[in-house]
C-alpha cells in the first residue's frame, strides 16, 4: 500500500509534468472502485477547456485541482498515475484516463481497485490531522493527554489515520526502530524523551524516503515506471532474521504480528 512518501512523489510528478495545462477529456473506462464514479460531477470538474491547476496530498490521499473544482484520490492498495502515450493503448487495469490539449495524458491505473475517486465538496468538514512531515506538529500531539494516556499501542497511534496523515507500516517501524521505542509499547507507557525522540525521527525518515522516491516493496512504481530506493535502508523492515544493524547491538531481527500486519524490531534495541 503506498504511503506518504509514495504519495508525495506522485503529488510532485503530477505537478511537474502537467501543472497548469488545459484538459481536454476524462475517460472512465469501468463503473466504479470501491465507490462507484460520480461521473457527472467528475466530468464538470475535467471538463474541455478546464485548467489542471495541480495535486497535493491530504495525509495518505492526493487531492487533483482543477479551474473548476476538486477531486480526492485514494491510491487504496495498489493504485498508482501512468503516462498515456498512446490513447489507442489501454493497460488491464486503467480505469481512468486524463487528456490534455497539447497532447499529453495519464491514466489511474488501479489491479485491486481498493481506490477511490471522490469530489471534493466546498462544504465537506475541514479535518484537523497532523502532518508527520512537521516536527513541532508530531511533538505537540504527542505530548497531550490524549495521546500520552492512549492504552493502545504505539505502533497503532502511529498509523491512526485521525490524528495523523501519512504513516503506514513501513516508515512507522523504521521511525520506532530508530527512536529504540518498541512498536508493542503501549502509549501510556512511553516516556516525554521517547515521545520527543520519535517526533525528531519521523519526519527526517519520511523526506528521506521521498528523496529516494519511497519504497518499492512489492508493485510501486513512480510515474515514470522506476522504482524507488528507499527499501535498500530499510533497518527492520521485512529483515526476518538478520543482525541488528545498531554498532554494537548483537539483536537479531525479529517478525511479529500485531492487529493481522507484521511487525518488525530488535528486541534488544527496543525493549518493550
Amino acid at each position: 500500500m503506498p504511503e506518504l512518501p509514495e504519495v508525495q512523489n506522485f503529488a510532485n510528478a503530477l505537478n511537474k509534468n502537467y501543472a497548469g495545462l488545459k484538459i481536454k477529456e476524462i475517460k472512465f473506462h469501468r463503473e466504479n472502485l470501491r465507490y462507484p464514479f460520480e461521473k457527472k460531477e467528475l466530468s464538470e470538474i475535467f471538463a474541455l477547456g478546464n485548467k489542471f491547476v495541480g495535486c497535493y496530498r491530504e495525509g495518505k490521499q492526493l487531492v487533483l485541482e482543477t479551474s473548476q473544482g476538486s477531486v480526492n484520490v485514494s491510491l487504496g492498495m495498489s493504485g498508482s498515475f501512468k503516462p498515456i502515450h498512446s490513447s489507442k493503448v489501454k493497460e488491464k487495469h486503467q480505469h481512468v484516463s486524463l487528456f490534455f490539449e497539447n497532447g499529453e495524458a495519464f491514466a489511474y491505473v488501479d489491479p485491486r481497485r481498493f481506490g477511490f475517486w471522490k469530489v471534493k465538496k466546498a462544504n465537506d468538514p475541514v479535518t484537523l490531522i497532523c502532518d508527520p512531515l512537521i516536527q513541532k506538529d508530531l511533538e505537540d500531539l504527542f505530548l497531550t493527554e490524549q495521546v500520552s494516556s492512549k492504552n493502545c499501542s504505539v505502533k497503532d497511534l502511529l498509523m491512526d489515520q485521525k490524528l495523523i496523515g501519512g504513516i503506514g507500516n513501513i516508515y512507522a517501524l523504521e521511525a520506532l526502530y530508530l527512536a529504540k521505542i518498541s512498536p508493542l509499547k503501549l502509549c501510556s507507557n512511553v516516556t516525554i524523551k521517547e515521545w520527543k525522540q520519535l517526533s525528531n525521527e519521523i519526519p527526517k525518515i519520511l523526506l528521506k524516503a521521498i528523496e529516494l522516491g519511497g519504497s518499492s516493496v512489492a508493485t510501486y512504481l513512480s510515474l515514470n515506471g522506476t522504482k524507488g530506493s528507499f527499501q535498500d535502508l530499510h533497518q527492520v523492515y521485512g529483515r526476518t532474521g538478520e543482525n541488528c544493524l545498531k554498532k554494537g547491538c548483537k539483536g537479531v531481527i525479529q517478525r511479529i504480528v500485531q492487529k493481522g500486519r507484521s511487525s518488525w524490531l530488535c528486541p534488544f534495541c527496543q525493549k518493550e
